[in-house]
């Protein structure tokens, strides 16, 4: 059975476009995966990401698309922004696991 895509981004980058995937995962535990296309339609990234419920997974599976923009792919840009608008991990935060998100209103 074909996976089901349930929300979708692409990003301008300095070597062309990518697409954003994210697909709910079945199972016992609350699970989305991201995967990452390039212009071509090749997968060059892919995490599945568990969370307590699909909300939880759903955000975490969000954020580890953006840390993966952020560390490797900076020139993503949602909708000409110069940011991919996709949430990511605030490592300065201690104690708790946080994420930020950044988009220009202007």
């Amino acid at each position: 059975m074909p996976e089901q895509v349930v929300a979708t981004r692409e990003f301008e980058t300095d070597a062309g476009i990518l697409r954003l995937e994210v697909i709910p995962k079945g199972g016992d535990a609350p699970a989305f995966k991201y995967r990452i296309l390039n212009s071509n339609g090749d997968e060059i990234e892919s995490l599945e990401v568990y969370g307590a419920d699909s909300v939880q997974a759903l955000l975490f599976c969000l954020t580890a698309a953006g840390d993966y923009l952020q560390r490797y792919v900076p020139s993503a840009s949602f909708f000409e922004t110069g940011v991919s608008g996709l949430p990511i991990t605030d490592i300065g935060a201690v104690g708790e696991w946080r994420a930020r998100i950044s988009i220009p209103t202007e």
